[in-house]
């Protein structure tokens, strides 16, 4: 009777487990994209500070962005990475969904819907692993524009420093 108790036991702490950390990486990708549109969307400053974005995204795609913004006249990312807007309001933040994670490769993926003005709309694909015993953002992808900032294509930035380099 004991070993039915312990095993029931040991699939219920199992499947608790896996509940939370759904639940922890949709809660990471709310948590940051409330407080970063409120930074964003602020008149008074437009910088996310450098500790809470460490908080939430991961360290290879903040140097891989701080790589590619140092390019002069980069091309690669031409509105924020995180929003890819040019311009945010703090208006929109209300219009802001997050939706429940799901399991992609070794990490989650979570549909966000950011507002975007004038009843308009932006839904992102915000993928996410863990990282320091975290869920931290590694990649953010445009669903509505079909679209994503190539900061993975090490071909491209390339291409882009380059191009930097010899005044093109």
């Amino acid at each position: 009777m004991k070993r039915i108790f312990l095993s029931f036991v040991i699939l219920l702490v199992g499947c608790t487990s896996a509940a939370n950390q759904d639940q922890g990486a949709k809660d990471a990708t709310e948590s940051f994209y409330k407080s970063y549109l409120s930074v964003f969307g602020s008149d008074e400053t437009r910088l996310y500070p450098a500790d809470e974005l460490r908080k939430y995204v991961s360290a290879d795609t903040i140097a891989r962005i701080d790589a590619i913004q140092e390019i002069s006249e980069q091309e690669l990312i031409e509105s924020d990475y995180f929003t890819y807007t040019q311009d945010y309001s703090r208006e929109w933040v209300a219009a802001l969904r997050v939706e429940n994670a799901r399991p992609f490769l070794n990490g989650e993926v979570v549909q966000v819907i950011e507002g975007a003005g004038d009843g308009r709309s932006i839904h992102l694909e915000v993928f996410l692993r863990r990282e320091d015993d975290a869920w931290k953002i590694y990649r953010v992808r445009d669903v509505t524009n079909n679209h994503e900032h190539p900061i993975f294509n090490t071909g491209a930035i390339a291409r882009e420093k380059a191009a930097a380099e010899s005044g093109l």
